[in-house]
């Protein structure tokens, strides 16, 4: 397989996540292609819920992927983040890296996989993130970025997203994680998506 190719990479490190019986969805650039702009991206993102670096560790050397955990479970705002670099071996070529990211919030952690959707990727079903809960996981990260993709998401489904629950979340968010000004990073994204506006 081709590391490169970070439709490919998802689509095995899916199946491999699964397999194992870890909660996970789709995120990230990959997703960001299906609800907003779509930007270059190397990785393959996963939300994930109760999925330690070690769990998703042996899932993927199960799938056969040869890896290093680059680094576990290192918070960063309101969510944790696991970066797994795919190394090349056996019939894998290329390099590339799976990343995990998990909210702070229990609570919206569980959220997001109640509201899961799923979607044809190749030709293949696979879980993905809903676009709200992608806009809220970008709040909850710390690039500006994420804040860009975020902003993205509702330029392309604006009149389409559940307003109401992204504006609770905001809320319930703000009070979970006092550390990381959520508001104000939801309000930067509004701001971003409406000057982008035509």
């Amino acid at each position: 397989m081709d590391l490169d190719d970070p439709t490919g990479v998802a689509l095995r490190a899916a199946e491999a996540l699964g397999a194992s019986g870890l909660r996970h969805a789709l995120y990230g650039g990959l997703v960001l292609a299906a609800y907003g702009e779509a930007r270059e991206t190397r990785d393959a993102d996963f939300c994930v819920q109760g999925v330690s670096a070690r769990d998703a560790e042996a899932a993927l050397r199960a799938a056969g992927f040869d890896l290093q955990v680059a680094f576990p479970e290192l918070r960063l705002g309101g969510v944790v983040v696991s970066r797994l670099t795919l190394l090349p071996g056996g019939e894998d070529t290329g390099s590339s890296c799976v990343d995990l990211v998990s909210p702070v919030s229990g609570r919206f952690g569980a959220g997001v996989f109640e509201r899961v959707l799923k979607g044809p990727v190749r030709g293949r079903e696979i879980s993905l993130v809903s676009p709200e809960d992608f806009i809220l996981l970008k709040v909850l990260s710390t690039r500006d970025r994420d804040l860009s993709d975020a902003a993205s998401v509702i330029r392309g489904l604006a009149d389409r997203l559940d307003w109401d629950l992204l504006r609770s979340e905001v809320e319930l968010l703000s009070a979970e994680v006092p550390a990381h000004d959520v508001t104000v990073r939801f309000a930067r994204v509004e701001e971003m998506a409406r000057l982008a506006m035509p």
